[in-house]
C-alpha cells in the first residue's frame, strides 16, 4: 500500500467509525463504555490502529480520554467533542465532530462544522498553508462566537501526529506551501468563551519522548521499549498501558515518573463556556486537495 493509498483507506475507516459512533452519544451514556467501543471498531479492521485513544471532551474541555473505571457520563446540558485517529502503518486519519445535547448550542455547532467545510473548499496544491488561516478570518468576521487562537492544525506524517509545519487558525505570514505527498490535520475549536485555553493541572493522555534516558527498574524499562515498539510515538493513556499491555497501575506510576513520557494537560476554557470542534485530515495531491476523512 502506498503512502496515500494508506492515508485515503484509513480515512475512509475513520469515516465509518465515526458514523457508526454518532449513535453512542446519548444524555446518561458512560464515557469510558463510548470510547471502548470506537476504540473497538477501529481495531475490528485487521488493518487499522489507533493512531491517539478517543478524546471524548465535554463542554469546555479539549484533550480528554477515559480512565480506567471512569464514571463520568453525558448529560442532556453537555455538548460533547469526539475526536478519533485511526492509522494505518503510521499513515494517520485525524478528525473531529461535536454533538449538541443541549441544543441552545446547536447554532454554535452548526457554524462551527460549516465554517471548516467552507474553508477547505477549493484549496489546491501550491497555495500557501496560510491562505486556511486567512479563510477562517474571514468566516469568523461578524460572528458572535470566538475561534481559540491558541490550538491550531498540523502536519502528519508517518507515525507522526503533529509533524513540521504548523496550520494557524488565523492569518499569518508563514512561508509554508501545500505540497503534493503532504497532509495535514485542519482542526478548529470555536467557543462562546474568550477565545483562549489554558492547560489544566491534570494529563490523563501520554506519549513516549523523543530522547529516553536510562531506567533501573526492569519492569518499567521493557514497558518502554514495548510502548516504543509498539506505539513509537503515538499518543496512549493508562487504559493502554494497564489494559492492553497488562501492566500494574504501579508499573504506569512508575513509568510516569521515569521522565520518559511527555504529558498532553487537559485544556479548558473559562468556566460556564462551550467549545465545539470539527477537524479533518487533507491530502495533497499531484493535482487537488483530497478530504481523506469524508467521503
Amino acid at each position: 500500500m502506498t503512502p496515500k493509498e494508506a492515508y485515503l483507506r484509513a480515512g475512509k475507516i475513520h469515516y465509518d467509525v465515526c458514523e457508526r459512533s454518532k449513535k453512542l452519544i446519548t444524555a446518561g451514556a458512560s464515557l469510558l463504555a463510548i470510547a471502548e467501543a470506537i476504540e473497538k471498531d477501529i481495531t475490528s479492521y485487521p488493518e487499522a490502529s489507533l493512531a491517539f485513544p478517543v478524546n471524548l471532551q465535554l463542554n469546555n474541555e479539549v484533550h480528554y480520554s477515559p480512565l480506567p473505571g471512569d464514571t463520568r457520563t453525558i448529560s442532556k446540558e453537555d455538548i460533547i467533542k469526539v475526536d478519533v485517529g485511526v492509522h494505518i502503518d503510521g499513515y494517520i486519519a485525524d478528525g473531529a465532530y461535536t454533538i449538541a445535547l443541549n441544543k441552545d448550542y446547536q447554532d454554535m455547532v452548526d457554524f462551527t462544522e460549516k465554517v471548516l467545510r467552507d474553508t477547505l473548499t477549493g484549496l489546491k496544491p501550491g497555495m500557501k498553508v496560510s491562505e486556511i488561516g486567512r479563510r477562517l478570518d474571514m468566516h469568523m468576521r461578524g460572528s458572535k462566537y470566538k475561534l481559540i487562537q491558541n490550538l491550531m492544525g498540523h502536519q502528519v506524517q508517518q507515525w507522526d501526529l503533529h509533524s513540521t509545519k504548523s496550520v494557524f487558525v488565523y492569518e499569518s505570514d508563514s512561508e509554508y506551501i501545500l505540497e503534493p505527498g503532504e497532509a495535514f490535520a485542519i482542526e478548529i475549536f470555536i467557543t462562546d468563551g474568550i477565545g483562549f485555553i489554558k492547560p489544566s493541572k491534570n494529563a490523563v493522555i501520554y506519549a513516549m519522548k523523543r530522547k529516553q534516558v536510562p531506567v533501573r527498574d526492569m519492569k518499567v524499562r521493557n514497558l518502554c521499549k514495548t510502548i516504543l515498539n509498539k506505539r513509537k510515538h503515538l499518543p496512549f493513556t493508562e487504559r493502554y498501558v494497564v489494559g492492553h499491555l497488562k501492566a500494574s497501575r504501579i508499573d504506569f506510576l512508575n513509568l510516569k515518573r521515569s521522565e520518559n513520557i511527555m504529558e498532553y494537560p487537559i485544556l479548558v476554557e473559562i468556566p460556564g463556556s462551550k467549545i465545539a470542534q470539527f477537524e479533518d485530515i487533507i491530502y495533497i495531491d499531484t493535482d487537488k486537495v483530497i478530504i481523506t476523512t469524508k467521503p
